[in-house]
């Protein structure tokens, strides 16, 4: 069994979350937690480590349809991009898949990967 399969997913009021081992994770809704970190952060770290494990060259996180992210929420993103960042070159490169529908995702994205270069990038999906 892999990590992958052995991953919890996380009940978390007002977002859908799809895990697709062994590349891909999916957000659908909000998250408006004060402390998403306390569900969240433990839930991403696990799947930074599953994908380490598997010695994956990229991962896709897909915020497509992830809606609205408070200021708290944004800490769990810059924290996956440190992972990553802390385990190249020999890990993964974090592929966000975003939209333009929702402004807030251009600008903290781009934020995270100049943070991050060369351990995240961001695709415009439209």
């Amino acid at each position: 069994m892999s990590r992958f399969e052995a991953l919890s997913v996380p009940n978390v009021d007002s977002l859908r979350i799809e895990l697709h081992p062994p590349q891909r994770l999916k957000l659908d809704g909000r998250i408006t937690s004060q402390e998403p970190g306390k569900v969240l952060g433990g839930f991403f770290r696990q799947v930074h480590d599953a994908a380490i494990e598997a010695k994956l060259t990229a991962f896709e996180l897909d915020v497509t349809e992830l809606k609205f992210v408070n200021s708290s929420s944004i800490r769990l993103f810059l924290d996956w991009a440190g992972w990553v960042k802390a385990n190249m070159p020999n890990g993964y490169k974090l592929r966000i898949l975003t939209t333009r529908k929702f402004t807030w995702q251009k600008t903290s994205f781009v934020a995270i990967t100049s943070l991050a270069a060369g351990a995240v990038e961001v695709q415009v999906a439209d």
